[in-house]
């Protein structure tokens, strides 16, 4: 069975071609200039413009087109294909890939992640992890669900600007939560992007969310949790370390933020999930 899926996934290139996985790449557009993800342009690029531009970049989900040459391309590596995708709540991506599916022909299955970068990535691995393992494809689509229900997305905000050019907080708001020093935290519930706890400090919403894991009823030792950083690596390194110390997991994969999530993140933001 051939695995794909789409640029936004965030997943490190050893993975990516340890389970030979297909992605299909979105696309952004930066100042009026539209650019391929992770082809034409790099994450650390992908920052720098950011950080450099006064509006927001903006995302766009892979052509039709993009999806049949990838479906017809799994076709002939394997007799099945199982695409996995950023969430139907936050791009057309997901819908785009069904109706690219029916003008395929191909013996595809869509999978919804109802997540984003490695909450969305995490549930790739984990499908190749199965197919490694001999599971069947209903069976990897079962456990998939499973694991979607459980997964869980934290993302801290370290400012507030990205939201301020993207429309949705005033200049004002966001002069006053640095005045307080006030930091956010989001999460991913139901495959929509929500606040969840707003804090003083860095240091304790930081905090925040690895406190948030202690909350759970999981046993880390058997899962891997993922960590995404906004060109920030050395707080992505500490918060690993910090981890690690605490919860002993399995792994602990590090990467940076795609496009897709961190345009919403900004510099300086924050992902954890497992």
């Amino acid at each position: 069975m051939q695995i794909i899926t789409d640029s936004s996934c965030d997943l490190p290139k050893d993975i990516i071609d340890k389970y030979k996985i297909m992605v299909v790449p979105l696309s952004i557009e930066i100042d009026d200039k539209n650019y391929v993800d992770g082809i034409e342009l790099s994450h650390q690029e992908f920052f720098n413009k950011m950080a450099a531009s006064k509006n927001l970049p903006k995302t766009a989900q892979p052509s039709p087109h993009s999806f049949i040459e990838a479906f017809k391309e799994g076709a002939k590596r394997a007799k099945e294909t199982l695409s996995i995708h950023l969430s139907s709540k936050l791009s057309g991506t997901f819908d785009c890939a069904n109706m690219a599916k029916d003008m395929a022909g191909e013996d595809v299955e869509i999978f919804d992640s109802l997540n984003g970068s490695l909450g969305l990535g995490l549930q790739v691995l984990k499908a190749c992890q199965m197919l490694e393992e001999g599971f069947d494809k209903s069976k990897i689509i079962e456990k998939l669900r499973e694991y979607r229900e459980q997964m869980r997305v934290f993302v801290y905000l370290e400012t507030l600007e990205n939201a301020v050019k993207g429309g949705r907080v005033s200049k004002t708001k966001e002069m006053m939560a640095s005045m307080l020093n006030l930091k956010f935290v989001v999460h991913v519930e139901e495959g929509y992007v929500k606040l969840l706890k707003t804090l003083r400090g860095k240091k304790k919403a930081i905090s925040f969310m690895i406190d948030k894991l202690a909350e759970e009823n999981v046993n880390f030792k058997e899962r891997i949790i993922g960590i995404t950083h906004c060109d920030c690596i050395e707080d992505a390194i500490a918060l690993k370390n910090e981890i690690i110390k605490r919860f002993n997991p399995s792994e602990v994969i590090v990467t940076t933020m795609g496009p897709v999530i961190g345009t919403h993140a900004g510099i300086g933001g924050l992902l954890v999930c497992y």
